[in-house]
């Protein structure tokens, strides 16, 4: 747990967490400003403190993640 608290986050670290976040984004039509990127941002980073730490990684976890499936669902339905 105390890993997972203390992740610090560099430029490269972001990059990946910023280019995954903006994919999600872009496929569900959302813009950064709206509830469901804020919910969806939360989960991504939380994904990579969970040691998700490459794109590859992040971006199996986040399609395997079913929060992200319901707010992507949830975000088309709009």
């Amino acid at each position: 747990m105390r890993a997972f608290l203390e992740t610090s986050f560099g430029p490269n670290e972001l990059s990946v967490i910023d280019q995954s976040f903006k994919d999600w984004l872009e496929t569900h039509h959302l813009t950064k400003n709206s509830a469901e990127a804020e919910l969806a941002a939360a989960i991504i980073i939380n994904l990579y403190r969970e040691g998700h730490d490459t794109r590859q990684e992040l971006d199996t976890a986040m399609s395997l993640h079913r929060g992200l499936a319901d707010l992507g669902e949830l975000a088309s339905r709009s």
